[in-house]
This record gives C-alpha cells, structure tokens and sequence, in this order.
C-alpha cells in the first residue's frame, strides 16, 4: 500500500496484475494494460492486489515549463 500526494502529473499503466487507487473521487481498479491518469496534488491510496501488480508511469517533464 502507498499513501501519497501526487507531486506532479502522473499516469499509472498497469502491465500485469490488478491495483486499486483510492482517492477523495472515489476507487479506480485497473487491470493489465488499464491506464490510471492521476492528477497534480491529488492525494490517492494505491493497493496492489493479492497477487501483486506490475506497473509503468509516464510523468510529464516538471523540469519544463508547459506549453499551451
């Protein structure tokens, strides 16, 4: 289980196994190749499943000022 405010733009991709992600909107279960968009500031809960989770995420370049 992670407990975390999302720092910065992240998308979670889930490449095997299921997790959940809790948040103030509700809980999201995503499974193999489900993408996950969670945003800036968000405080979220994720859990993987009992037979655990295999994930990517894309973060965009905070390092960067954003384009419109």
């Amino acid at each position: 289980m992670l407990e975390e405010a999302i720092a910065v733009r992240d998308t979670m991709i889930v490449l095997e196994g299921k997790v959940s992600v809790t948040s103030g909107a509700g809980t999201v279960t995503a499974g193999r190749g489900d993408i996950v968009h969670m945003p800036e500031g968000m405080r979220v809960t994720i859990r993987a499943a009992e037979a655990g989770a295999l994930t990517a995420y894309v973060t965009y370049p905070h390092w960067q000022v954003a384009r419109p």
